[in-house]
């Protein structure tokens, strides 16, 4: 087997990855601490989640950081 053959696409890599995450993971709650909240003039909000073992780095989009208090 050649090492072309082994070769896929962005898309392609990124495609399969949200659907073994999504078949797996669908209805999660993660707990952390969330740090380096970072508000963009998109109105995303950038942040980590981590706990003592990890980190996540994460985003919540503009629409629910509206709905945020």
């Amino acid at each position: 087997m050649s090492e072309s053959s082994n070769i896929i696409t962005v898309t392609e890599l990124t495609f399969a990855i949200k659907n073994q995450l999504e078949s797996r993971f669908s209805g999660v709650y993660v707990q952390g601490e969330m740090t380096n909240a970072k508000l963009h003039s998109s109105g995303h909000l950038y942040f980590d989640l981590k706990d003592a073992g990890a980190k996540l780095a994460a985003v919540m989009f503009r629409a629910q950081v509206h709905k945020l208090k």
